[in-house]
């Protein structure tokens, strides 16, 4: 389940990142505010793989844990206070959407890292 979630952290970024590239920007879709829903979904879908890889494996698997409590605080946030989530989100894409664009999957590649090495070190 760990390669799984690394893979899936993997995919994300390949999809940014070709996005990125090939002149659709994946990221300005999902920040999109009408597609809070898809938004949503993909971050419940790493909250769940992560949760079922911490709960599941003794012993804790604290890097992963730590992922996940990232996920569900990117969860809360958006669901609490999306007009704040939203207008970070539209000042960092005005800032230099190339640059959120790398920073985005250059983020989702070390997730990646981290969860395969957390399965080194358990």
């Amino acid at each position: 389940m760990i390669i799984f979630l690394a893979f899936l952290y993997i995919f994300y970024a390949f999809a940014y990142f070709y996005s990125n590239k090939s002149g659709y920007s994946l990221l300005r879709y999902m920040w999109k505010r009408e597609n809070i829903n898809i938004y949503l979904s993909t971050e419940l879908v790493f909250l769940i793989v992560a949760s079922f890889i911490v709960f599941t494996n003794q012993p804790l698997n604290w890097i992963v844990a730590i992922l996940m409590l990232m996920h569900l605080l990117g969860i809360v946030w958006l669901v609490a206070n999306p007009n704040n989530f939203y207008q970070m989100a539209e000042e960092s894409i005005n800032l230099d959407a190339d640059l959120l664009e790398n920073v985005v999957v250059i983020t989702f590649l070390i997730y990646a890292g981290m969860t395969l090495f957390s399965r080194i070190i358990f």
